[in-house]
């Protein structure tokens, strides 16, 4: 019986009704996430006996989880909600798969703030005066250094790097030393153009201009990001992927490594009785710049009244406290509701969990969110910038011929033939 029941809820996601219990589906992309998701469900069913979520696994990442949702919603198979990254609330909206949550929380963004939500927060996942999401949590990118492997290159300071310069300076000097040691590795295939993108957000530039009519990554400040890229061609002695990356770090052969902070808590468990781990912010070197985060955070499907109510009280569970906390024991996510992070008691138990976190958090100030290209090629595109930047990290490809070829690319998907 209790197959025919996991069957139904992946075939056609609807309400399963055991001891009047109403149980809504929810799609998730993350698999690694598993335990945070669980806790997350027992702790709200403990709270509303009457309700229950259930999260299956569509995907291995936000993109493929993404896709999978498209595919489903031509078949009439979507789920009742999804934990899904922010950035693609413009998608799923226009898409008219994501349902508008103005109604649920009394259409005024102020219930909203209320509730501890920043309004950068709350403008990412607003599409046509529409929000479409509860944001759960965000990253942004920090530098992870091996102290150990910096101080025998000769780093003297306490503090790790914290300009590029800096970086440049001692990667060039560890990958000088030879003994297999890498100088850094930077995440530049991560997903969406995200290391790129903040790049380029540092530096005060934009993907494009406020309207989406036309690009705008193609000016001083890509080209600021890209050489900012090719200069790892010193440091970067081998091109791995990302995986592989994170794996040489973890086992003490790379000094310095640039991803989200959502990796702290596997890196910190890594370093334990191997070397020591300092974490240091990610360089912001225009005074107008500015960091752009993942955030993510659940959409709600469903055009079922009794279905909605569950899947909003859930969201509103996971946004509160206790939904906030779960996040932080389980993952290396920072919480996004400012009530909370305001909260000496919960603020000292976060820093508890993560310690690293404290750089990052002084970053929330500057951050956004993502940028999605308004296209189906998005996807296309972001792959394409991925490709233009392993060839000037490698040094194959010069900055400038990367970024012009970067604009054709981008003007050519988005099927525009100029700005």
């Amino acid at each position: 019986m209790a197959g025919t029941a996991s069957t139904v809820a992946l075939a056609a996601p609807g309400i399963l009704r055991a001891s009047d219990k109403l149980t809504v589906t929810l799609s998730q992309g993350v698999p690694s996430y598993q335990t945070l998701l669980a806790e997350l469900s027992a702790q709200f069913k403990a709270e509303n006996p009457s309700m229950a979520v259930k999260f299956v696994a569509d995907g291995e990442n936000w993109d493929p989880l993404l896709n999978n949702t498209l595919r489903a919603s031509m078949v009439g198979a979507l789920p009742d909600g999804t934990w899904q990254s922010l950035t693609y609330a413009g998608i799923l909206a226009n898409r008219k798969i994501a349902q508008p949550l103005n109604e649920v929380f009394g259409n005024d963004s102020k219930n909203l703030e209320a509730m501890g939500l920043s309004k950068p927060m709350i403008d990412a996942t607003t599409v046509a005066g529409n929000v479409y999401c509860l944001p759960y949590g965000t990253t942004v990118p920090i530098v992870y250094c091996n102290m150990d492997l910096l101080r025998k290159a000769g780093y003297a300071k306490p503090q790790p790097p914290s300009t590029w310069e800096e970086i440049y300076e001692i990667g060039t000097k560890v990958a000088e030393m030879g003994d297999n040691v890498n100088g850094g590795y930077i995440e530049y295939t991560s997903t969406n153009a995200w290391i790129f993108q903040n790049l380029l957000a540092s530096y005060g530039g934009s993907m494009m201009n406020d309207a989406k009519t036309a690009i705008a990554f193609d000016g001083a400040e890509g080209r600021q990001a890209l050489e900012t890229l090719y200069r790892f061609g010193d440091i970067n002695k081998t091109d791995m992927t990302m995986e592989q990356a994170r794996q040489a770090f973890k086992a003490g052969a790379t000094a310095m490594h640039i991803q989200s902070a959502s990796g702290t808590t596997s890196a910190a468990k890594a370093a334990a009785g191997r070397f020591e781990l300092a974490v240091s912010q990610f360089p912001v070197a225009n005074p107008n710049g500015r960091l752009v985060g993942a955030g993510h955070g659940f959409f709600m499907f469903t055009k079922d009244p009794a279905k909605q109510k569950v899947v909003w009280e859930f969201m509103k569970f996971a946004v509160r406290q206790q939904g906030q906390m779960i996040l932080a024991k389980n993952s290396g996510y920072m919480p996004i509701n400012l009530l909370a992070l305001n909260d000496p008691a919960f603020f000292d138990e976060y820093f508890k969990i993560n310690p690293f976190h404290r750089p990052a958090v002084e970053r929330l100030a500057i951050t956004g969110d993502q940028f999605s290209f308004p296209s189906d090629n998005t996807v296309k595109i972001v792959q394409m910038m991925a490709d233009e930047m392993r060839d000037v990290v490698t040094r194959r490809t010069k900055p400038e011929a990367a970024l012009e070829r970067m604009a054709t690319q981008t003007h050519k998907l988005l099927g525009r033939t100029s700005k």
